[in-house]
């Protein structure tokens, strides 16, 4: 774990995220302190975390055993956020998640905030999209990833989802990080051997990245449609060009607003990348934090207070993403877009 050294008495704020999301606390933290002229709270920052259940654990048991810890942004994952939940409801500790979008996430607790909607709202998002965009007889696979979220999700989308217009003519769950090797093939047969003419893959783009070929050597023409967790793309890029074309429900369109787009511009001079939208998240969910330690919040229990109130005794705050309140379960509601991964740039010539 890297952290900043918390000075006595300050309140401090945690992260169990990605790198590029530390980033974005980074960044907070300074517009926080420029606009104000002083800095009110100290950060305790993780690397790239273990999405493991024991892992994130344990993680959570060392936050909360920090002096002054008021709030923790992270994790990273809805498999992780689940797990580490009842720790820090615990010890009263407000959990932000910038991503997790589980539906179990809104019962763990009054302490268990998301910058998200829940998959309870992503998966009739994913059935409205099939039907707005394609006709009736259309034929549906669903390729998920075998853990909370995936599993939650699938069972959101199958829901919402008229099979017998639109029918459902295979299923398949994978895990993330195996090794696949020369399984892939074998991995897919059975999607392709349905014939789908629609894909809808729920699970991340670096597990994506590795079938695709082989499902588009067998289905050519398929349509890929990708849940929410693949925004990962944005950080890993698409520079071989495998998931260019690849459909998927995102947070945010960085396009939208001009406050979006200054944002995504100092971001990307500052730490030399884009921004995608989790890190956008994650820089309003510790700008919320910041703001509440400016209204006098100084223990987990009143920050839960202070945002259970926003939109109800207090306004609402604007942020970079848009309005910010919460539901009674700590959800955060915002609608969810459609976008296109794009063709990697071409490279100047020399």
């Amino acid at each position: 774990m890297a952290c900043d050294a918390p000075r006595v008495g300050r309140p401090v704020l945690g992260t169990v995220v990605g790198y590029t999301l530390n980033d974005a606390v980074r960044l907070a933290m300074a517009d926080d302190s420029a606009q104000h002229g002083n800095t009110v709270a100290d950060t305790l920052l993780n690397g790239v975390p273990d999405f493991s259940a024991q892992s994130s654990i344990a993680v959570a048991t060392s936050m909360v055993r920090q002096p002054r810890v008021l709030a923790v942004i992270g994790h990273m994952n809805s498999s992780s956020s689940l797990a580490a939940a009842q720790t820090y409801n615990d010890a009263q500790v407000v959990q932000m998640a910038p991503t997790s979008t589980a539906e179990l996430y809104g019962q763990a607790g009054p302490f268990s905030f998301r910058m998200v909607p829940s998959d309870a709202e992503q998966g009739p998002a994913l059935a409205r999209a099939i039907a707005r965009d394609f006709a009736r007889g259309t034929r549906v696979a669903v390729l998920y990833v075998n853990d909370d979220y995936g599993r939650g999700l699938r069972s959101s989308f199958r829901r919402a989802l008229d099979t017998e217009a639109y029918p459902l003519v295979a299923e398949l769950p994978h895990l993330d990080g195996q090794s696949r090797g020369t399984s892939v093939k074998a991995d897919v047969a059975p999607v392709v051997a349905a014939h789908p003419d629609v894909i809808v893959w729920i699970g991340r783009p670096t597990t994506l990245h590795s079938v695709l070929p082989a499902i588009r050597a067998g289905l050519p023409a398929v349509t890929v449609l990708g849940s929410d967790a693949t925004t990962a793309w944005t950080v890993r890029g698409n520079t071989d060009g495998v998931l260019t074309g690849v459909r998927y429900v995102d947070y945010l369109d960085l396009d939208a607003t001009p406050e979006l787009r200054e944002f995504a511009d100092r971001f990307t001079q500052r730490f030399g990348y884009p921004p995608g939208a989790a890190e956008v998240l994650a820089y309003d969910a510790a700008r919320l934090v910041l703001r509440a330690v400016r209204d006098g919040v100084q223990s987990g229990d009143a920050l839960r207070l202070w945002l259970d109130g926003l939109g109800r005794e207090r306004a609402a705050v604007t942020g970079v993403s848009g309005v910010l309140s919460f539901t009674t379960d700590g959800d955060m509601q915002r609608p969810l877009v459609l976008r296109s991964i794009p063709a990697p740039a071409p490279h100047p010539e020399p």
